[in-house]
């Protein structure tokens, strides 16, 4: 039904989507790579959690060449088969039980396959694990549902960079990718109020807190109330509660890293606020992704860079210049906006 015209939804410029979704991903790179540890003579590299972030874009992409093509198809089996294409990308052997995908562009950038990258072996063992079952998790029947690493966490935010959807959409796009690999519903959950948040900030006048909230509402409301709770903290300036997230001896978790990340992420937006100003934005972003991966490692500072680049769009010049992978996550984040920004 086409609304009404006082009821139509509002949708930033192109040109603001366009920097938000290039902000968003490169933004999350330079946090995988500043808290990878994979840096050489020629610059930083980001990890196998970014490049499964990009094939997690070309599953969507691969999706929406469909569709505007007049053809249906599965959003989450292109994502599975993107998964699946990386993995092949790295040299391993693809599931005999599993399906051969046809290659696809992405594919051929030597950055993104095994020896193309400094640091893209070191992948969750349980995605691998996921993947080499040849099975399609699907969120009836996810796979590894004991896993609550934020390994699904850290390739989500491409699901919140899909506009002129409803964000309950894109909340069940996250869920059901997170359950090709992750199946404890704290992981699932986490990716989905972080692809969530990322959607929050392509509308006009949104603020991080505000995204934030409503994706925490919008958990409440798919039965994660616990997760909402947990994470709550970090939006009512419960630093200390916030700050406890991943300080125990134990792993640390989906929503460990969201919250780390968020927190870090959300400092920035209230001292800009204070400021009022957005000087010295690119410096208090180096610093908040920092601040993130001394706190949570690459998952935390992947959800803070992510985060910031979609808020502000403003990253540090000199760490996007070191960072290798740049011209191919601007190339594959012109050809997302080409294919899903009304000119």
């Amino acid at each position: 039904m086409i609304p009404e015209p006082d009821s139509a939804p509002v949708f930033l410029s192109s040109a603001d989507l366009s920097a938000k979704m290039h902000g968003c991903l490169l933004g999350g790179a330079l946090g995988d790579a500043a808290a990878s540890g994979s840096r050489s003579a020629s610059g930083t590299s980001i990890s196998a959690d970014t490049q499964l972030a990009l094939y997690s874009l070309d599953g969507l992409l691969e999706a929406i060449e469909w569709a505007n093509e007049g053809v249906g198809a599965d959003e989450t089996a292109c994502v599975w088969l993107a998964y699946l294409r990386w993995m092949r990308g790295q040299g391993l052997p693809l599931p005999e039980a599993g399906p051969s995908p046809l290659p696809r562009p992405i594919d051929s950038e030597p950055l993104l396959r095994c020896e193309g990258t400094n640091d893209g072996g070191t992948v969750d063992p349980d995605v691998l694990s996921a993947l080499a079952t040849g099975e399609m998790g699907t969120r009836q029947r996810p796979l590894n549902t004991s896993v609550n690493t934020p390994a699904a966490l850290v390739r989500s935010a491409p699901f919140g960079l899909l506009p002129y959807v409803e964000t309950e959409t894109v909340y069940k796009l996250a869920l059901d990718a997170a359950s090709l690999t992750h199946g404890h519903p704290s992981a699932r959950h986490s990716a989905a109020v972080f692809a969530s948040t990322v959607h929050g900030l392509l509308a006009p006048g949104a603020t991080l807190h505000s995204a934030a909230e409503a994706a925490l509402a919008r958990a409440r409301d798919n039965g994660m109330p616990e997760l909402a709770d947990r994470l709550q903290p970090v939006l009512t300036d419960d630093d200390a509660a916030a700050a406890a997230a991943g300080s125990a001896s134990r792993a640390l978790t989906a929503e460990d890293a969201l919250m780390l990340g968020l927190l870090a992420a959300l400092a920035v937006e209230a001292a800009t606020y204070a400021a009022a100003e957005n000087t010295g934005l690119s410096a208090a972003t180096a610093a908040a992704v920092q601040q993130a991966a001394a706190a949570g490692g690459s998952p935390a500072a992947v959800v803070a860079g992510s985060l910031l680049g979609t808020r502000f769009g403003t990253l540090p010049e000199a760490d996007l210049e070191a960072l290798r992978e740049r011209s191919v996550i601007e190339k594959l984040a012109a050809g997302f906006v080409a294919a899903t920004v009304a000119p």
